[in-house]
């Protein structure tokens, strides 16, 4: 009885390991048409990839020249109002004259400074360029605001 309980227990484990290969190689077996079709269909991933990296980089370029185009507008218009300022400076006979002087040279080299930072950006991974017109459009900001405050001051004077 023992001797046919072991030879059950092989029996049933040589079915088992059968029906085990069988299923991983049904699994596995793949007809060259199949893999054809995956090969084709990568192909395609591939190119439709490439493609969207290639509209990417255009709109990136394209995002830049209109951002670039909008902001030397926005810096020749500063150059415009500092010259302004310096003129009604230069017709005034106040007492600050010197110290106004002052400001609105380190206001004029800071719009020079921003066309600078502009004309040598580099193009990048876009999250580059995010995070440049963020940091350039506070610094647009903050000179834009310091040069009004400085208009204020001298129209009230």
């Amino acid at each position: 009885m023992k001797t046919n309980f072991k030879l059950l227990a092989i029996a049933m484990g040589i079915a088992f390991a059968i029906a085990c290969s069988s299923i991983v190689i049904m699994s596995c077996n793949t007809s060259p048409k199949d893999k054809e079709n995956e090969l084709e269909n990568a192909q395609e991933e591939v190119v439709e990839a490439q493609e969207a990296l290639e509209q990417s980089k255009q709109d990136s370029l394209s995002d830049y020249v209109t951002f670039k185009a909008g902001i030397e507008l926005k810096l020749d218009e500063n150059e415009k109002l500092i010259a302004q300022q310096k003129q009604l400076l230069n017709e005034s006979k106040e007492a600050q004259k010197a110290e106004n002087l002052k400001e609105l040279i380190r206001l004029e080299e800071k719009n020079n400074r921003l066309k600078a930072k502009l004309r040598d950006y580099e193009d990048g991974p876009t999250d580059k360029w995010e995070v440049f017109k963020i940091e350039f459009n506070k610094e647009m900001d903050e000179l834009g605001k310091s040069i009004s405050t400085m208009a204020e001051r001298n129209m009230k004077k």
